[in-house]
């Protein structure tokens, strides 16, 4: 039979209908084409380097508070808390002399000298550049002149804080380390842009969040975070960039060495100036640094002799420089006095928090600034700590967001192995999010429990901080997804909550004891720590049920 006229085939019309929903995709595609891709970019680009980006977050958030932190790490350590008064220029006659006296008996033939005269202490340091180019110090009482030991024996081996420094900015793995770092960097940046692109009505999801509505929940949280942190999060990564510029654009340095002839950073150590060859008495030291303190209007950090014995020898005075001497001030730069080491002729006068004439290095001071935090006082301390825990856990939402999504609807983005890839997120979300904080909270333990002779105790300390990350990373790869979480979040925070008995049970010292005392550092710090215990352990209960009465994970 024929078919009527006009009529098409039912192929036909199902051709030329998807020929249209074709064409007419293509032509909307331009319009969606740039959010479309930010968003793949955004979610696979911060995946993968989300876990990274935490741990660096999180330690470099730590950080903020790195001198507390070492301060609880050495608890045979008496700290003064003596109340600021008005500065006075200090002599410094005794310490400089004997000094001076056993640097030309132990340091003869350095080339640099270095002196830190402490006005009120009973001892003070001195150091020197070695035969091998590199520095060795003294401690020396101020009445005798006699070297003394130093605290090693006395005040616990310890990386303090600084471990969390040395993490957040190298992973402790030197320059590879640093490179490291820096592609997740730039990978974070990357997804920092993306996000904005990607989320349209971010500034509205600001003021947007639905409690238990599952993934819609999630989303809201992550948004939320992500906004808040947002002006913080640009100006910490970005920073951390460019204060390292010269470990990721070595090329700069090379092209100057290949313009001048002479080559960059020929040693970590000692003076740039020649010595003349020439023997030179050195002028007395105790008048220059009188001059600088009554000048700076700050006691002195340090006093730096480059060439000794040589008539051509230079005398440094630096200035000391704090948080409350800055009044408004951003640089914390050191005020530093420069004098003929011979005749005592005043050189040149650079003052405390001085803006550097080259714009290029005010620019860089300024971000070395911001991002190393040189300048700030506690209000500013406390709120980088507080924006910084903002920005790790809009990090960690987003990873749990990801697996939160494909629980609901699986994307099969790697074909027949997408389980396996799935398992493996879930894994590292786990080792990330809870491993990490039990990592740190069992490097403070350590402190408490490893033997205060062991040869080389803060390299033990470090090493288990890692022996507990790699445990958790075992442990969330043997476990199911949700007990892993619930067993992880209970185990840190029991941690966080018994360090007090711990600290009170090894050192017979306390968080009472220590706020009763006015040492505000080591209390606050076991104050955090009970914070962050509560923080996790509320964490863990609303993990529970969902293990016990759902089988899901906690990020479900």
């Amino acid at each position: 039979m024929g078919r009527p006229a006009g009529r098409q085939p039912a192929a036909g019309n199902r051709r030329l209908r998807a020929g249209r929903r074709a064409e007419r995709d293509a032509m909307s595609l331009p319009q969606q084409g740039l959010r479309q891709r930010m968003a793949w970019l955004h979610t696979w680009g911060g995946l993968w380097v989300c876990w990274l980006s935490f741990a660096i977050f999180l330690t470099g958030t730590l950080s903020v508070f790195v001198d507390p932190i070492s301060h609880w790490m050495r608890p045979e350590l008496v700290e003064q808390h003596a109340e600021e008064s008005a500065f006075a220029p200090s002599g410094h006659d005794a310490q400089l002399a004997h000094g001076v006296r056993h640097l030309q008996q132990q340091a003869q033939g350095s080339s640099m000298w270095e002196l830190w005269p402490r006005a009120g202490e009973r001892e003070f340091q001195v150091f020197w550049i070695n035969a091998s180019g590199y520095y060795s110090d003294a401690h020396l009482s101020t009445v005798t002149g006699a070297e003394v030991p130093d605290d090693a024996g006395k005040v616990r081996d310890t990386s303090g804080g600084n471990h969390f420094v040395e993490f957040h900015h190298a992973l402790h793995a030197g320059s590879i380390g640093l490179w490291i770092v820096g592609v997740a960097s730039a990978a974070m940046l990357v997804a920092l842009i993306s996000g904005v692109i990607t989320h349209k009505r971010i500034f509205k999801d600001f003021f947007t969040f639905r409690p238990g509505k599952g993934q819609r929940s999630w989303l809201d949280a992550h948004n939320l975070l992500g906004v808040l942190t947002l002006p913080f999060l640009f100006v910490i990564v970005y920073s951390g960039l460019a204060i390292s510029w010269s470990t990721y654009m070595p090329a700069v340095i090379w092209a100057q060495e290949l313009r001048t002839g002479e080559k960059t950073n020929v040693r970590d150590y000692g003076p740039v100036s020649q010595p003349s060859g020439r023997p030179g008495a050195m002028t007395p030291l105790a008048p220059l640094v009188l001059r600088a303190e009554q000048t700076f209007g700050s006691p002195v950090y340090a006093v730096v002799v480059n060439h000794p014995g040589d008539a051509a020898m230079t005398v440094q005075v630096y200035s000391s420089t704090s948080p409350s001497s800055q009044q408004g001030q951003l640089l914390s730069t050191r005020g530093m006095m420069t004098f003929d080491g011979v005749s005592g002729a005043l050189l040149a006068t650079q003052m405390p928090h001085a803006v550097p004439a080259n714009p290029a290095r005010a620019t860089m001071r300024t971000l070395d600034e911001l991002h190393r935090l040189h300048f700030a006082g506690a209000v500013i301390r406390w709120l980088y700590f507080l924006a910084g825990l903002a920005g790790t856990a809009m990090m960690a939402v987003g990873a749990i967001l990801f697996m939160v999504k494909r629980r609901v609807k699986s994307l099969k983005e790697f074909g027949a192995r997408t389980p396996q890839v799935y398992r493996l997120i879930d894994v590292l979300n786990v080792a990330s999010v809870a491993g990490l904080p039990l990592a740190c909270i069992a490097y403070l333990w350590s402190n408490r429990l490893i033997p205060l002779a062991l040869a080389e105790r803060h390299e033990w300390e470090v090493a288990a901080f890692f022996a507990a990350w790699l445990a958790a990373l075992v442990h969330a790869a043997c476990r199911p997804a949700a007990l892993a979480w619930s067993e992880q979040l209970w185990t840190a925070a029991a941690l966080c909550l018994l360090l007090p008995a711990l600290n009170a049970v090894t050192t017979g010292q306390q968080v009472f004891g220590y706020l009763l005392a006015g040492d505000i550092e080591r209390g606050g710090v076991e104050l955090a720590v009970l914070a962050f215990g509560a923080v996790l352990a509320v964490a863990a209960l609303r993990a529970a049920p969902k293990v016990a009465y759902r089988g899901k994970a906690v990020a479900s």
